[in-house]
């Protein structure tokens, strides 16, 4: 009983620190720029939720749980590529213009 209610403990705490980082004026990637500035904020708060969801949905839909689970790493890939990206094409401006 106590393994698995430390079990639920983690993702919660996850995504409270989610939710902390996605209203954190300290970010990745900056806000002040539109559009890119919030990409960080989406992939890494609702990355933590849908963990969360999936944490207590596992033990009752094991389908949907994989499906959550599917959403989350394609969430978390996609982003991540998606953030470098924007990161290494900021560093190519900065070359060029400095």
């Amino acid at each position: 009983m106590q393994e698995n209610k430390s079990n639920k403990v983690f993702p919660i705490i996850l995504a409270a620190l989610g939710a902390v980082y996605g209203i954190s004026p300290v970010d990745i990637l900056p806000d002040v720029i539109p559009i890119a500035g919030w990409i960080d904020d989406l992939v890494i708060t609702g990355g933590t939720l849908l963990n969360l969801v999936q944490s207590y949905v596992k033990d009752s839909n094991k389908f949907f749980a994989s499906v959550l689970g599917f959403i989350k790493w394609i969430l978390w890939i996609l982003g991540g590529i998606l953030i470098a990206l924007i990161g290494l094409l900021g560093v190519t401006i900065y070359n060029l213009f400095s």
